[in-house]
């Protein structure tokens, strides 16, 4: 019964899928999402499950981040860890750019996902723009699957 549920073919699983990629494992999304049309899923009610559980699943590495004081104390002997943190919450949009442009792009948002927590990042700017980030990041990804697929059919 519970393969039913969280079957790759449903939402749930689509959001399973990309909470558990979006947290600590390396697992790229993005051919999953773009080859989502072919299955006949519609563009706009799957992107916002697959952004939603994208963006709960980046918060756990803010979290990780956020908590860890050990680490902390080590960047902070250089300085580091000020600077890091001082950069990230000099202006809120500042933080919230380089996490929207993070969440946009392949690159492994883990990192800054991590530094965001580290350096205490409000958590509702953080979500605001890893949202935003994936939201346009999936959107793109569905429409260059969808032409994809228009183009072979």
């Amino acid at each position: 019964m519970i393969e039913n549920i969280i079957a790759p073919g449903t939402y749930l699983g689509i959001f399973v899928m990309s909470f558990i990629a979006s947290s600590l494992l390396p697992i790229f999304m993005e051919p999953v999402v773009a080859g989502l049309p072919a299955l006949g899923f519609p563009l706009m009610p799957t992107v916002l499950v697959v952004s939603a559980g994208a963006t709960l699943g980046s918060l756990t590495t803010y979290f990780l981040g956020r908590g860890s004081e050990a680490i902390a104390g080590r960047f902070n002997k250089g300085g580091i860890g000020e600077r890091i943190h001082g950069w990230f919450n000099m202006h809120e949009w500042i933080g919230i750019t380089v996490v929207f442009l993070g969440a946009l792009t392949p690159f492994p948002f883990e990192v800054v996902t991590f530094i965001a927590g580290f350096s205490r990042f409000p958590v509702r700017l953080y979500t605001i723009g890893c949202f935003s980030g994936k939201l346009l990041k999936f959107i793109i990804l569905m429409l260059f699957g969808n032409a994809l697929l228009s183009y072979f059919i």
